[in-house]
């Protein structure tokens, strides 16, 4: 049998190498376990990277749903408050809409009078009626409304036992479980208090601080907004009735006494009710006036005007001062006979007081359904100078 030229035979100088290769193969070997070992390793890595990231995604997705719901919530509420300039409205909507996107149980709104140190209820649901009646004024520093104003910050209180509520009314009542105080402020300014309660223990975290603030920050805004809205108007109703009103006498003047007439016009042609006009005059107003002064010729306009408005009724009939010396009186479901007695009981009043030479002349006449108010005013004025013609002091009723 031939033999084989690659044997190796012992002693061969090859067989060096062989070993050396093959101790490189073993290393080798030895890295791959390794290297393998290391695989395993970032695989562990990469799944617990990866757990991580879909677990921050999840909590980043959480925290997005929640900052969404608060954003929706304060649209919400926004929307609610500025919908109206009225501040009771304003209170008790802004309430309702709060309760109802939070989910809540319970809630009162105090406004803060800064001049007293205190604040007062304004409105409040879900509260026992017992608590009510107590809460009705708070301190400044008391309670949790009067906390939050003193201390200018919110205030959480997840278990309603706690020390901070051991003197408020509510203790008594177990089922409320949490309570959350929010400043309602406006330039820096707590115009009033938001108390939430919960029948929830834990209901107000920290987390949610942030979006009750910014729903204080907008009803706080709301409430000045009220409140500036109310100024102004009081203005212009006061500035109206300045423009409507004889200064001397405090009667209604000229020009809305037409006003008021073609109003009461229209109002008996349409529902065919009478309507009488009585028009006065002071007589002798000059010459008491040189005799006495202009001062006391003031006062006997005055005079005029009490007698008017004690003899009429209030909140149906109306006196006003028409010009200079003379008056009128309008006289609403009043016939000619009814309207006589009122311009006599005008007369009899004034003349109680006695001014010296002086008297009312007072032309009467009911309204013609289809006159004009010029005719109207006309009548009833040719019946006063007719009483005047015929001495003053005295009642003329124009024929209807």
């Amino acid at each position: 049998m031939a033999e084989n030229p690659q044997q190796l035979i012992p002693g061969d100088p090859v067989s060096p190498e062989i070993a050396r290769l093959r101790k490189e193969l073993q290393k080798i070997r030895g890295e791959l376990v390794f290297l393998r070992g290391e695989c395993d390793t970032l695989a562990v890595e990469k799944a617990n990277l990866e757990k991580r990231l879909r677990e921050y995604s999840e909590m980043l997705e959480q925290k997005v749903k929640e900052r969404t719901r608060d954003l929706e919530a304060i649209n919400e509420i926004a929307t609610t408050v500025s919908r109206s300039l009225q501040l009771d409205v304003i209170l008790r909507d802004s309430l309702a809409k709060v309760l109802e996107v939070l989910e809540l149980d319970a809630g009162a709104v105090f406004l803060t009078d800064e001049r007293k140190r205190e604040l007062r209820l304004m409105v409040q649901h879900g509260l026992p009626q017992d608590v009510v009646t107590q809460i009705q004024v708070v301190p400044l520093g008391n309670g949790c409304p009067g906390g939050v104003v003193k201390k200018g910050e919110p205030l959480l209180i997840n278990d309603c036992k706690s020390a901070e509520l051991k003197d408020s009314p509510l203790a008594r009542y177990p089922e409320f479980k949490a309570m959350a105080g929010i400043p309602l402020e406006s330039k820096g300014r707590a115009r009033g208090v938001f108390c939430l309660i919960s029948r929830n223990p834990n209901r107000f975290r920290e987390e949610d601080l942030k979006m009750l603030v910014t729903i204080g920050s907008e009803i706080g805004v709301a409430i000045e907004n009220a409140g500036l809205y109310e100024k102004s108007h009081a203005h212009s109703r006061k500035m109206e009735e300045l423009s409507i009103t004889d200064s001397l006498t405090g009667l209604h003047n000229r020009r809305q006494f037409y006003r008021r007439l073609k109003d009461e016009m229209k109002r008996a042609r349409r529902q065919r009710f009478p309507v009488s006009l009585l028009v006065l005059d002071l007589d002798n107003l000059k010459s008491y006036n040189d005799r006495m002064g202009h001062l006391r010729g003031d006062e006997a306009l005055r005079a005029v005007a009490e007698a008017i408005t004690a003899s009429i009724r209030q909140d149906v009939d109306s006196g006003y001062r028409y010009g200079g010396d003379e008056f009128a009186v309008i006289l609403p479901y009043s016939t000619g006979k009814d309207s006589l007695e009122v311009a006599e009981r005008i007369q009899r009043t004034f003349n109680d007081f006695r001014l010296e030479n002086t008297g009312l002349s007072i032309g009467l006449t009911e309204l013609d359904h289809d006159e004009e108010i010029d005719d109207f005013v006309t009548r009833a004025d040719s019946a006063m100078y007719t009483a005047k013609g015929e001495g003053g002091n005295r009642v003329h009723v124009e024929d209807f």
